[in-house]
């Protein structure tokens, strides 16, 4: 059931990409001062996403948690959301005049993100939630019991 969530992930990741490119394009482009700011912005997310992808390929993402704390969860999912959009930023500005083929481009991170996260949120709390090493231990989880 995981395979065709991924497959709609990667879908839908480029139709919104399609549609968030367009929307760079238009209407963000007409302001230098705020293309600055946004470069600036974008170029500092996908290096905290390369740190991020560097702690994860060297201490692996449990050592990693282990290391930065609770923030690291925090981290990974903020970057999760907003990696994306910083791609687009950055290529629409660059291509502005073939600004449509960025969402391939975005879709091609968006999907890695996806795996990211699985991987990470596995490893940090278990296939089902509940067997990781971060995850709650049995006694200390909600009585699901209805007596």
């Amino acid at each position: 059931m995981e395979i065709f969530g991924i497959l709609l992930s990667i879908l839908a990741a480029y139709v919104i990409s399609m549609i968030y490119c367009a929307f760079v394009a238009k209407l963000v482009m007409r302001s230098d001062r705020l293309i600055s700011w946004v470069r600036v912005a974008s170029q500092i997310v996908l290096v905290l996403l390369v740190t991020e992808v560097i702690f994860l390929t060297s201490i692996g993402a449990v050592r990693s948690r282990a290391v930065l704390g609770p923030s690291f969860y925090v981290v990974h999912l903020v970057l999760f959301f907003i990696c994306t959009p910083a791609l687009a930023h950055l290529l629409v500005f660059r291509y502005r005049n073939r600004w449509y083929l960025v969402p391939f481009a975005c879709t091609a991170l968006a999907f890695f993100l996806v795996l990211m996260q699985y991987s990470v949120s596995e490893s940090l709390y278990g296939i089902n939630g509940d067997d990781g090493p971060y995850s709650n231990p049995p006694s200390t989880r909600p009585s699901t019991d209805l007596h």
